[in-house]
């Protein structure tokens, strides 16, 4: 009896991007209730806007079609351009996975493994490209040193500095993801990206997959995903032995070689505390070289917080008429708050005071008592948690 192996896609979901934790269950009822062999990939986007999921199943000759007709009988999915194997013609890549169904042990649907990679969409591009930086509160430093390094990448090519990848430190809140999304449409402006603001957004556990020989094919797929834009890894620690198991060190090892291969084609980002960053980068020897600078990012001051609460306000279409010294010692109790985490604090507060504000007025206003009404929803008692 011999093993044959085929590769389709499932049609998902039209236009708007599905729930894929449900989408995860319902293959992975299939799977279990027809017995089928199939390992299903990540999500992709057609051009005509539908969300499709990539799969490979391996089929005995005796039952042949079998795995087609179980995602057909199972599952409210379209089953698409089901075609068998060439064996000689698989990418590298991918006979991993087919290793993996020869001995039946296709791993289960997930909705972290099927669901397509944060790529945000691209912001208005300002006649100034400098402008694209407006309206990011106490990070002046941080902003020059990124402008002065792309002009000087933009005028003299990827070769002028020795490795134009970054370390982002700094506490939950602080604007290294917002900062890094600017910067692509930046660089977008300057011609160092491919002007698409392609921001592929993933977690360091993002890139670690269930199971072994899997993650190192899911660490180069999301990179090359990055080609032509950034990589953005937030949480970088989850690469590390303690978060990810054994699996993190092939991540990172792919991700050290990746980096030095497509050096001069996308910029690549990671995130995090400081000194678990630290500890993530010395897990391979040669990691820490692929990136050329590091960009600290501090708490914000309390002024910096009154600065962000006025504008997140004004961005939800509501004045802000407090008294200014209240404001200040508002903020200052937040800041001691147990699970303090900078600007999502003060976005969550503002979402109370909005909440308090429309109950107790017609107003677009947040008053006084608007804040310190919301301010004990917002509070968690007890001493911060300093990460460092």
């Amino acid at each position: 009896m011999k093993i044959g192996f085929k590769h389709g896609h499932i049609k998902v979901a039209e236009g708007a991007e599905p729930n894929w934790d449900e989408v995860a269950a319902r293959l992975r009822f299939a799977q279990h209730l027809g017995d089928a062999n199939v390992c299903f990939l990540r999500a992709e986007r057609t051009e005509e806007g539908a969300w499709v999921v990539p799969f490979f199943s391996a089929e005995n000759s005796t039952y042949p079609g079998a795995v087609d007709m179980v995602l057909q009988k199972w599952t409210p999915y379209e089953v698409l351009d089901v075609d068998r194997v060439d064996i000689q013609t698989v990418p590298v890549d991918d006979l991993s996975v087919l290793l993996q169904l020869a001995e039946a042990g296709a791993p289960e649907a997930s909705a972290t493994d099927l669901g397509a990679v944060d790529q945000e969409p691209a912001p208005a591009a300002p006649a100034d490209p400098e402008r694209v930086f407006d309206g990011l509160v106490g990070m002046d430093r941080q902003k020059e040193t990124l402008i002065k390094l792309s002009k000087t990448v933009a005028k003299h090519g990827r070769s002028a500095v020795d490795c134009f990848h970054f370390v982002f430190v700094g506490r939950p809140g602080t604007g290294k993801s917002e900062l890094a999304s600017r910067l692509v449409t930046y660089l977008d402006g300057l011609g160092v990206t491919d002007g698409t603001h392609k921001f592929v957004k993933v977690s360091g556990n993002g890139l670690v997959a269930d199971y072994v020989g899997q993650t190192g094919n899911k660490v180069r797929k999301i990179i090359d995903s990055a080609v032509g834009g950034m990589l953005f890894i937030d949480e970088f620690y989850g690469l590390s032995v303690s978060h990810a198991g054994g699996y993190g060190q092939e991540a990172l090892d792919v991700l050290t070689d990746r980096l030095d291969a497509l050096r001069d084609q996308l910029v690549c980002v990671v995130a995090g505390y400081p000194k678990e960053v630290d500890r993530t980068l010395d897990l391979n020897p040669g990691l820490r070289d692929r990136f050329g600078y590091r960009i600290e990012f501090p708490d914000f001051t309390t002024e910096e917080l009154c600065s962000i609460f006025h504008l997140i306000a004004e961005r939800r279409g509501f004045s802000v008429s407090c008294d200014e010294d209240e404001m200040r010692r508002a903020l200052e109790r937040l800041k001691r708050s147990k699970d303090f985490s900078n600007a999502r604090s003060v976005r969550r507060l503002v979402d109370h005071a909005v909440v308090e504000a429309s109950c107790d007025h017609d107003e677009a206003t947040i008053t006084s008592k608007d804040l310190l009404a919301a301010l004990p929803q917002c509070v968690t008692e007890g001493r911060a948690r300093m990460g460092f």
